[in-house]
Formats: structure tokens, C-alpha cells, sequence
């Protein structure tokens, strides 16, 4: 496999032009001489390249020009601030910064055209095979126009996985066996380019040009091999469990899962490396102050809390005596808090499981404490290594419920892309339940004896609850593997390889995410906030709508260091250029004046209930702090940079 060896320090500057400060949401320089050249086409976006493997930066256009340092190290962006053509030659003026000043001039053909900020993150491999990178576009197309397209496709991974790849063959490089987290270890992966692609199947698949260095490359210390860091692996369960006033069977039948699971390993190499914990919910006390509370921790899950603890402190959970005024009670409330609540760093892997009889209030209720989504927190959860369970009992006294329900907990409980783990209860059988429960907590302690033993959790075929625990158990293996070895995303220069698993296309293998720093994310919370209002403000005559947001444009534009299009026609004019183009299907961007009032009411509120939810979405973001990176020493924090998922544009 190619690598490029380089530490902090080389990198530091291969990063500094990642602050985009002006580039994706029109930030103008401040008090610049010059500005870099904008994008054909574009009046906010400037252009940026990747420097190849060998450029050099020199004084002056003309290969007899001094350099102005060494050899530019792969990946490094600049800013384009001119061209000229010199001696049949194409150059380019680049700088690091924005703001200037250029550089030096480097040889066009020494630097790759990055239109979009667009990054991969790598799928946990579990449940799939290991993405294969090949040398050109026609080379991949080549193997998948084939009839033998899985034959090949496993011949070049086993060549791939025993070091035996031809050096001058098709596949140059193959993703990690361990999963790469990149919300933990963070590795830049730009994407050149993408355009759609029909597999064999029928199935639609992206493919997409990329390149791929991690943000520093170092050996573990201390881990010999998988056998040797798996003997440490540990888990957390986390209950969310609705107490009103028709739970007290299950509560009680919870909590004997737990008993049997502790009497089960108390005498065993595991008792150590199970923990729960447990959080009760229920609904707004501003509407039933009699309810007592939204949220309540009753047992933390910490690593160092003793079992027996535990078990005295979940039977202090006492049951609602009072009815909610609604059927929904505020289970995003409790799901929220058991995110922010818990240290999940001290866990190998990471549960969380809602039980209740009810569906959760939407977003967009007023009685929603936070006014968060089940597919916002199921996003939040999966970019920290969680996975949720929503075990759902379908009583017979809400069966008007069930299919909100349903629906609501299948996108809380997503964890791939063509999986997710809602577990039903017909009737809400409290022996079925238990059962559910038991089976669930008896595969959590067998992943860890699997690990103890030193081998990963065998996978079973099919799609029973039994097979996905263990895809589940077999992923936090895998990611685990990934953290304690720092495992590094493969170092390459270009190279081409699908978004979808070819043996599997319904499997999601490479996120497509856009960089963006903390700066650039507050600013287009402010541009969502401003339609939100508009939108609020306008409900009973939405034909204001668009003067509104006019008014509420051209004050934020007088803002220096903003460049807005106050002419903008379309939502997506306000929101910025960074936009156009990408690979994905968005719900605002197109929609003009006439288009929102053809839409009417209620698919009005729809699109503006998705906005708030997309603020509180950015807020969660915005203020965890550990997953924001200083891509060069010194950064401040609004030059901090996250690999936004594509899903949470607007």
C-alpha cells in the first residue's frame, strides 16, 4: 500500500488553508490587497487545489525560478490568485490563506482542481466487504461491467489483504479491516469528484474520485495485535424507559434482566466489562406538573459503578401515577440525555435501548423539550459510536399510535444504511418482552467473552434479532479495534472507488460528508435562522414570505465580512454556492417565490419544521467540543473543522 510518512508538523501546513474563512459561505476577507480567482461561474467561491506528490512552489512562473521551500508535501491546498501560460506551460499563483498573500507560483499540472470541499468517512465494515481503490476510472468501470465483477472483486481483495497487489494492476490500495472513526481519528479524505453510476444490480452507486492522508500517522504503543487490545473491550448499556403510569411491568421486568445478567457473570472473566445504567422519561411538566419530571438519571452508567449499585438504584424507579396529556411522551428528552449525560469514551461499545409503550413527541410540538428528531439524535448517536435499540411495546391501548410509532422508532434505531434495531412487542406481551430483554443482554455479555478470548464476534446470516446484535457486536469490535490501535485511513493519492459495498449495495461503504468549520457552521445556522423567522413570521400571509427574508438579507449583508446575494431568487441563493452541485437531493434549494406559494400550509410548516431541526441539529454540533479538529497548530476555535454528514444539509 502507498504511504506517505509525515507527522504533525510537515502537515501543519498542508492544513492551514482548511479555515475556508471566506470560501463555502461567503465570509469576504478583511482588509485584503488581493483575492484569490473565483470559481467559473461562481461570485462567492474561490478557486482551490490539492497539490500532487513532487510539486514546488516557486518565486516566479518558470521552471529556472527558485523554489520557495522544498517539495510541497501531497494534499497541501491553496488558493488560485492567477494563472499565466509561460514556455507552453500552465501556472498558477497560490497562497494558503484567503486573505493572501500568494505564495509563489506552482506548475498547473502539479495540482488537482478541488471544487467542493467534499470528504469521505468510512462505513464500520462489519456486516460487508472492505472497499477496493483502483488506479483509474476506466479500470474500476472495467471490473464492474464485468460478468465476474464478485469474483474479481474478491480476487483483488485477497491480493490486496496478503501485500500481493501487482504494482502495475488495477487496485492500488484496500480500506482497513478496523473501522476508522473519523469523528476520533480524524483523516482528511477529499473528494475530487462524483457522478452516479448503475451497478449490475440496477442499483444506483456513486463513483467517486478521491484521495486520502490521515491527519498523522503513528504506530499504536503498548498493542501487539487485535488478540491482545480485544482482552480489554468493555460495554455499556444505557435503559431509556418511559415511567408512566402504564410501564411498571416492564420497569420491573428490566430490571430482572439485569439481576440475571449480573448472577450470570458475577463469578466469571467478565464481571468487570458489563456495565448498565438507567434513565427514566416521561413528558412536559409544563403541561402535567404533576408528572414530576421530563428526564431523571436513576442509575449513571459509569465504568467503575459497582453491579449491586446499580441494581439498588434502579429500584428507586418509581412509576407516574398521573396520565400525560397526550398518548406521545417526550422520549427525544430522554434519548438526549442519555447522549450527553454519560462518558461513552470508557466503553468499547455503546447501547442505548428506549423502551416505551408510546411514540415520541415530533420536533416540531411545542411540548418538545428539544426539539430534536428521532434521525437527528440516531445521526448524533452514530457519530459517537453509539447504537440505540427501541423496543417497542404495541399495547392494545395504543394501536392508533403504532404507526407513527414505528416509524419514528425504525429512523431513532437506524444503524447502517439497510439496518436498524426496532424491536416490536405484538400486544405488548410482558413474557415476550422479557424475553426480547434477556436475549438482548445475553449478547451484549457475549461479545465480551468473544473479545476476552481474543477473536471477533462470529456473524450468522439472515436479519433476526440475533444476527443483527451480532453485526452490531462485530462493528463495536471492529471500532474499537480501530481507536486503541489508531488504525489510519490508507494513504494514496487519487484514486477511484464506489460509495456502496458492490456485494451489497444497499450497504453504505463511504459517507459523503463536506468540511466545514465551526465559523462557517455558525453562519449557516444564522442564514436557517433568518428563514425560519421569515417563514414564522409570514404564516398567515406567506405571500410576505420572501419580501421578509429580502429585509432580514440585505441587514445581514451589511455585515463586511459577509458576502450575501441580496438578488438571490431561490432558497438556495441565500444559503450559499457551496451548494450547487453536490451529490445529493435537497428539500430547499430549489424552491423560489411561486414554488412556496403553490406549496401551501402545510407543506410550508413541514419544510420550516425541517429547518429548526436542522438548528438544533447544528447546536448539538457546534458545541461538542471533541469533535472539532485543529487541522494546524494554533488554530482558533472558529478555524476548528468537523466533517459535516451530507444528510444534515438543509
Amino acid at each position: 500500500m502507498p504511504s506517505f510518512h509525515s507527522g504533525r508538523a510537515r502537515l501543519a501546513a498542508i492544513f492551514l488553508a482548511l479555515g475556508f474563512a471566506a470560501a463555502l459561505l461567503g465570509l469576504a476577507p478583511v482588509a485584503e490587497a488581493r483575492s484569490p480567482l473565483l470559481m467559473d461561474g461562481k461570485t462567492t467561491l474561490f478557486q482551490r487545489v490539492l497539490s500532487r506528490p513532487d510539486a514546488v512552489v516557486r518565486r516566479s512562473p518558470g521552471t529556472e525560478s527558485a523554489a520557495v521551500s522544498g517539495a510541497v508535501a501531497p494534499f497541501t491546498v491553496f488558493y488560485v490568485f492567477d494563472r499565466k501560460t509561460l514556455g507552453g506551460a500552465d501556472w498558477l499563483e497560490v497562497g494558503h490563506s484567503v486573505a493572501g498573500p500568494a505564495e509563489g507560483w506552482m506548475r498547473s499540472d502539479q495540482a488537482i482542481p478541488w471544487r467542493h470541499t467534499m470528504v469521505g468517512a468510512f462505513t464500520n465494515p462489519a456486516g460487508r466487504e472492505r472497499s477496493l481503490f483502483f488506479r483509474s476510472r476506466e479500470a474500476l468501470q472495467e471490473v464492474l461491467d464485468s460478468e465476474s465483477v464478485l469474483s474479481l472483486m474478491e480476487r483483488y481483495r485477497g491480493e490486496a489483504v496478503a501485500g500481493a497487489l501487482d504494482p502495475s494492476g488495477p487496485v492500488i490500495s484496500i480500506e482497513p479491516a478496523e473501522h476508522v472513526d473519523i469523528s476520533r481519528q480524524f483523516y482528511l479524505f477529499p473528494i475530487l469528484d462524483a457522478e452516479w453510476s448503475f451497478l449490475q444490480t440496477g442499483d444506483l452507486a456513486r463513483v467517486l474520485h478521491v484521495a486520502s492522508i490521515p491527519l498523522e500517522e503513528r504506530p499504536a504503543e503498548g498493542v501487539a495485535s487485535n488478540e491482545d487490545a480485544l482482552k480489554d473491550f468493555n460495554v455499556g448499556v444505557l435503559f431509556v424507559i418511559d415511567t408512566t403510569v402504564s410501564m411498571e411491568p416492564y420497569i420491573a421486568r428490566t430490571r430482572e434482566a439485569v439481576r440475571k445478567i449480573h448472577d450470570r457473570i458475577a463469578n466469571s472473566d467478565v464481571k468487570d466489562r458489563v456495565r448498565f445504567g438507567l434513565i427514566g422519561f416521561r413528558d412536559s411538566t409544563e403541561l402535567r406538573p404533576e408528572l414530576g419530571y421530563v428526564t431523571k438519571v436513576f442509575a449513571p452508567l459509569t465504568v467503575d459503578q459497582d453491579p449491586k449499585e446499580t441494581l439498588r438504584m434502579m429500584e428507586r424507579v418509581d412509576i407516574a401515577r398521573v396520565s400525560s396529556v397526550h398518548f406521545n411522551e417526550d422520549a427525544m428528552a430522554g434519548i438526549n440525555l442519555a447522549l450527553e449525560s454519560t462518558d461513552w469514551s470508557a466503553f468499547g461499545a455503546r447501547y442505548i435501548i428506549l423502551i416505551s409503550d408510546a411514540g415520541p413527541r415530533a420536533a416540531s410540538d411545542p411540548a418538545s423539550s428539544t426539539h430534536l428528531g428521532p434521525a437527528s439524535l440516531n445521526r448524533v448517536a452514530r457519530d459517537r459510536g453509539i447504537a440505540i435499540y427501541a423496543v417497542h411495546l404495541k399495547t392494545e391501548e395504543g394501536r392508533q399510535n403504532h404507526a407513527y410509532a414505528e416509524g419514528a422508532y425504525r429512523d431513532l434505531a437506524r444503524w447502517q444504511s439497510d439496518t436498524d434495531l426496532y424491536y416490536p412487542i405484538p400486544a405488548g406481551d410482558v413474557d415476550r418482552f422479557g424475553q426480547a430483554l434477556d436475549q438482548l443482554a445475553s449478547d451484549f455479555v457475549g461479545q465480551v467473552q468473544d473479545a476476552v478470548a481474543g477473536h471477533l464476534t462470529e456473524l450468522e446470516a439472515g436479519d433476526d434479532p440475533g444476527a443483527r446484535a451480532r453485526l452490531v457486536g462485530r462493528a463495536m469490535q471492529l471500532a474499537y479495534l480501530g481507536r486503541v490501535r489508531n488504525v489510519q485511513a490508507p494513504s494514496m493519492f487519487e484514486s477511484w472507488s464506489l460509495d456502496r459495498a458492490v456485494e451489497s449495495p444497499t450497504k453504505t461503504a463511504i459517507d459523503v460528508r463536506i468540511l466545514l468549520n465551526k465559523r462557517q457552521l455558525s453562519d449557516l445556522r444564522d442564514v436557517l435562522l433568518q428563514i425560519l423567522e421569515a417563514g414564522q413570521a409570514t404564516r398567515l400571509d406567506e405571500r410576505n414570505f420572501f419580501d421578509q427574508l429580502r429585509s432580514a438579507v440585505a441587514h445581514m449583508s451589511r455585515d463586511p465580512n459577509r458576502v450575501i446575494d441580496q438578488d438571490f431568487r431561490s432558497l438556495g441563493g441565500v444559503l450559499g454556492e457551496y451548494l450547487d452541485g453536490l451529490p445529493y437531493r435537497t428539500q430547499i434549494l430549489e424552491i423560489d417565490e411561486d414554488t412556496w406559494l403553490a406549496m401551501g400550509p402545510f407543506k410550508q410548516r413541514e419544510i420550516l419544521d425541517g429547518i429548526a431541526e436542522k438548528l438544533e441539529r447544528y447546536r448539538l454540533y457546534h458545541d461538542q467540543t471533541d469533535l472539532w479538529v485543529a487541522l494546524y497548530e494554533g488554530a482558533p476555535d472558529g478555524e476548528k473543522v468537523f466533517p459535516i454528514p451530507i444528510d444534515s444539509l438543509p
